[in-house]
């Protein structure tokens, strides 16, 4: 597949190169520095452009930016979004983490469909960036899980492929109104990991019998 990227810091441009070893071709947009856009497109094999070119490029798109910068990243791609796959990997966090600035009555996910009608989004907040960094996603012999949730099931299954490719066992949360629960399990981890001193290398596991 196509994959365009749309934020290519510490999350994006790793899912990017994870993403480009599987076979994938990736084009990398959307950062303050034009060098580590160069360097992340460089490293993975792959290409930089504007946030049109890599909205057009993607037959899936990620969008991975900070909440405050939503709209901005967004805007100028939503006509070349309709109809890709849009996966949304944003936390609404506070600047300060110390929570989230929606929730409850609707998430990020359903912000980011309301921006982008046309497109096919599915909520996916991988782990956190260092574990994707260091390869370091097996627990032993623990395969972590990694919810998704969306609309489109077809959206899904596409998706649901891409994270097992990055070493992650893909679980159907149901539809997009579900990021609702998602977004706060998320910060629930950024606690323990930051304010609990758990550090980042943990994760969730669904067990079932």
């Amino acid at each position: 597949m196509k994959i365009g990227i749309i934020g290519s810091g510490n999350m994006g441009g790793c899912l990017g190169k994870l993403w480009s070893r599987t076979g994938h071709q990736v084009m990398f947009s959307f950062t303050q520095d034009p060098k580590a856009l160069d360097e992340a497109a460089a490293s993975a094999g792959g290409r930089a452009g504007t946030v049109i070119d890599a909205a057009q490029f993607g037959d899936v798109v990620l969008v991975a930016v900070p909440w405050a910068a939503i709209d901005i990243a967004l805007k100028d791609a939503i006509p070349a979004l309709t109809g890709k796959v849009l996966m949304s990997c944003n936390n609404p966090l506070k600047s300060d983490l110390s929570g989230l600035s929606l929730g409850t009555s609707t998430s990020a996910a359903e912000e980011v469909a309301r921006l982008v009608p046309t497109a096919k989004v599915v909520e996916v907040l991988f782990p956190f960036a260092q574990q994707l960094q260091a390869g370091k996603l097996q627990f032993g012999k623990q395969q972590p899980t990694q919810f998704y949730c969306g609309d489109d099931d077809e959206a899904k299954r596409i998706v649901a492929t891409l994270i097992g490719e990055v070493g992650l066992e893909p679980v159907d949360a149901g539809p997009l109104t579900s990021a609702r629960f998602l977004e706060p399990l998320g910060m629930l981890m950024i606690q323990l990991a930051y304010r609990q001193g758990l550090g980042v290398n943990i994760s969730t596991q669904l067990l079932r019998h």
